[in-house]
């Protein structure tokens, strides 16, 4: 599988890390069992931002 230079990968233990980027097409993001983060320590996005 091709890597995806827009998705970076810092999680060495995943499976689909390719060196520093993801093998997978897409991701998924979510939070810890809350649709209303207000920073990333909530999320599981580490680019998260607030609208």
């Amino acid at each position: 599988m091709p890597i995806n230079e827009s998705i970076k990968c810092r999680v060495d233990s995943c499976k689909h890390n390719d060196k520093q980027y993801c093998s997978l097409k897409d991701i998924t993001v979510g939070s810890d069992g809350c649709a209303c983060a207000t920073d990333c320590s909530e999320t599981e996005c580490r680019s998260f931002e607030l609208n």
